[in-house]
């Protein structure tokens, strides 16, 4: 697999991960004494968290929120370098 494609995998994980926390919040907006989707709900967040983390620390930040992040403090980054994470 080459680079690209793996930098879109693990892109596609950050999404898909984000997508169950967004539905999980949602769920528990309207049911919320359901103690098994509140806890699927914390594990999505971690999850999604982990997935972030290890896009981020091979391909650099993916938003304001993970700044400052090991590679901003180290090498600098700059928001309008390209490519972007979708220009790639």
């Amino acid at each position: 697999m080459s680079p690209q494609e793996e930098e879109w995998q693990l892109l596609k994980k950050v999404q898909q991960a984000d997508f169950v926390v967004v539905e999980l919040t949602l769920y528990i907006d309207t049911h919320p004494n359901d103690m098994e989707a509140i806890q699927q709900w914390r594990e999505a967040i971690k999850e999604a968290a982990k997935v972030r983390r290890q896009y981020e620390s091979r391909f650099g930040p993916l938003s304001l929120l993970s700044v400052p992040s090991a590679q901003a403090i180290e090498v600098g980054w700059h928001w309008n370098s390209t490519p972007w994470p979708w220009q790639r």
